[in-house]
């Protein structure tokens, strides 16, 4: 009995608690669980720009046309040999002919007579002086005979106009002496000329002469000999 009462005093208190307050157990609480918020990533594009391809125009290679520089020519007397070339056309006169338009006498070798001398120019009366066969032509045309160019030469000078020709200061100068032993034409100072001593009296309508004029003055003057 001494274990009885122990016992019985436990099922009366659990019968006590089976009454109207009996413990009701407490149902935990479900744990909310916030939904979950699936937010799409921001994607931040940059407005993609597409550009025009670079286009690179060829290089322009301008070729200039090449310049051509025409100098004036330089007329010079040769000491070696004192008559000119005919520069025209053949059978025309010898040096650069015996027609000038205007009242300069032009750059070129030219024949005629100095009919005078003063203060640094020479009145010059243009000729024409014909070698060769061209002599031949012309002395048949003036004369109706070659007889005219029995000397190899024949001078025409039907033109009465006279040019004034400033002589250069460093002009070179070639008379024919009249005490000379082949009429070959010899230096003389610009400031002896003209001379006394000359074969044919100069100046004179019968000083004939060659002018080498460059830049509008004479740079040589050579008495040519005449029979």
């Amino acid at each position: 009995m001494r274990r009885t009462a122990p016992l019985l005093a436990i099922l009366i208190v659990v019968a006590a608690a089976c009454g109207d307050d009996a413990f009701t157990p407490t149902t935990p609480a479900t744990p909310t669980t916030a939904a979950a918020t699936t937010e799409a990533p921001t994607t931040t594009s940059a407005p993609t720009t597409t550009e025009a391809p670079t286009t690179t125009a060829p290089a322009t290679t301008t070729t200039q046309p090449a310049t051509t520089t025409t100098s004036a020519p330089v007329y010079l007397v040769d000491p070696g040999d004192f008559m000119p070339d005919v520069l025209g056309q053949p059978g025309d006169p010898n040096g650069s002919g015996c027609v000038v338009d205007g009242d300069v006498l032009p750059d070129g070798i030219w024949f005629g007579f100095a009919e005078a001398v003063s203060a640094g120019v020479i009145t010059f009366d243009l000729g024409c002086y014909f070698t060769g066969a061209a002599a031949d032509a012309a002395a048949d045309a003036d004369y109706g005979t070659t007889d005219g160019a029995e000397e190899g030469f024949h001078v025409r000078n039907q033109n009465p106009k006279v040019f004034a020709v400033p002589i250069g200061a460093a002009a070179q100068v070639w008379y024919v002496a009249a005490a000379g032993p082949d009429w070959f034409p010899e230096p003389l100072p610009l400031a002896s000329w003209p001379s006394a001593t000359s074969w044919l009296p100069c100046p004179g309508d019968t000083c004939a002469v060659w002018l080498y004029v460059n830049g509008g003055a004479a740079t040589g003057i050579v008495e040519q000999y005449l029979p």
